[in-house]
């Protein structure tokens, strides 16, 4: 009866040091730090299909002595999370990191049960993080005008006819 006892435990025990590890904040954690230290292989674990192919593109493009400077001066905690936000098996994680105070979020989304950074293909071209969503108040996306005239433009006095 001991042994069962134990045995049931130990069980247990893993079961709900696994199922705590599955959650949006832990997930977008261990995502972001496979990231910041360029280790795709690790990163493609936690994202879905759509990501995988994003990451792969981008560790194709992360090859030579910047990629290695990089991975040397990677830490854990060059980033901290600052929000969850769930909202039924879609997540919206927020973080900043020690190089700016922007705060920047990472969709997630839970298929078969299990949390998944989310990253479209549209969001991944538009930002350096790829698909991380910036977060500041002070700026806006919109274009300003341009007043110039090409300097073969005919004057508006030109284009309207006389009155006779």
């Amino acid at each position: 009866m001991r042994k069962i006892l134990l045995t049931f435990s130990l069980l247990l025990g893993l079961f709900l040091v696994s199922c705590s590890s599955n959650n949006p904040k832990a997930v977008a954690g261990k995502f972001l730090k496979a990231v910041n230290k360029l280790d795709f292989k690790e990163a493609k674990k936690y994202c879905d299909k759509d990501t995988q192919d994003l990451l792969s593109l981008m560790e194709s493009f992360s090859k030579g002595e910047e990629a290695d400077k990089a991975k040397a001066n990677a830490h854990d905690d060059d980033f901290i999370i600052t929000k969850v936000e769930e909202n039924g098996d879609k997540a919206k994680v927020y973080y900043k990191t020690k190089e700016s105070e922007k705060e920047t979020s990472l969709d997630l989304k839970k298929v078969d049960g299990k949390w998944l950074v989310s990253i479209d293909k549209e969001q991944g071209g538009k930002e350096q993080g790829g698909g991380m969503h910036d977060h500041d108040e002070d700026e806006t996306n919109i274009p300003e005008e341009d007043d110039t005239t090409p300097d073969d433009a005919p004057e508006a006095q030109d284009s309207i006819p006389a009155a006779q």
